[in-house]
């Protein structure tokens, strides 16, 4: 069975990262994806860009965001228990313009913070590396280029449990070779794409409009 991942959760109806979307997504997907970043004082946020309002995110406190962002509800945004969502998740790992401190002190939080069936995925694939013996979830690598394949194969062979996160354009390409079983596909709003990609046996579909392609799950 081939499982969909809410992108974001419910972008199209609700504010995309917050508790909220992700939360309603579950109505129509078995999975949502998000993402994670931390701040200066060590918070993890559910947020997309590596910043708010032209500052980058790692250097800024939780009460500076709130100040930054005076019409959200910083609660709806704040990553503090795996409580808060109420089904399976894809946590993506954003570390772009975060230094290396910040990364460590990021994955070494989400450890904790995951459940058995849930997937932690970055294009930090050097972090990935580093700490997948200590999380107790699944875990992934991210890949949006075919250059990438090569690599993600080698890695294949020797890591039977890693999972792939590939963007439709890797998965389209003549050269894949990385197992469906372990992929997943990002992000698929064309619904007769969305249909053809269920008949690969694909581990997911990661797409922004759950609501809709729900309709094609078997």
């Amino acid at each position: 069975m081939t499982f969909i991942f809410g992108h974001r959760g419910l972008p199209q109806i609700y504010r995309e990262n917050s508790i909220e979307s992700l939360n309603n997504a579950y109505e129509y997907c078995d999975f949502v994806e998000t993402d994670l970043r931390i701040t200066k004082d060590h918070n993890i946020i559910f947020h997309h860009d590596s910043f708010i309002k032209g500052f980058f995110i790692q250097d800024l406190t939780l009460n500076e965001i709130e100040l930054l962002l005076p019409d959200i509800d910083l609660n709806d945004m704040i990553f503090n228990s795996r409580e808060q969502l109420s089904g399976n998740v894809n946590f993506e790992i954003k570390t772009d313009d975060t230094d290396k401190e910040h990364v460590e002190i990021l994955m070494k939080k989400i450890i904790g913070m995951t459940n058995y069936k849930d997937i932690v995925s970055s294009f930090n694939w050097e972090a990935i590396h580093n700490y997948k013996n200590s999380f107790t979830c699944r875990y992934g690598i991210i890949l949006d280029s075919e250059e990438d394949l090569f690599e993600a194969k080698a890695i294949s062979n020797h890591d039977d449990q890693i999972m792939f996160m590939v963007s439709n354009n890797v998965i389209n390409s003549r050269n894949f070779n990385l197992p469906y079983e372990r992929s997943v596909v990002w992000t698929v709003n064309d619904e007769s794409e969305f249909q053809r990609l269920m008949e690969l046996g694909l581990y997911g579909i990661i797409t922004d409009i759950p609501d809709t392609m729900q309709l094609y799950k078997k």
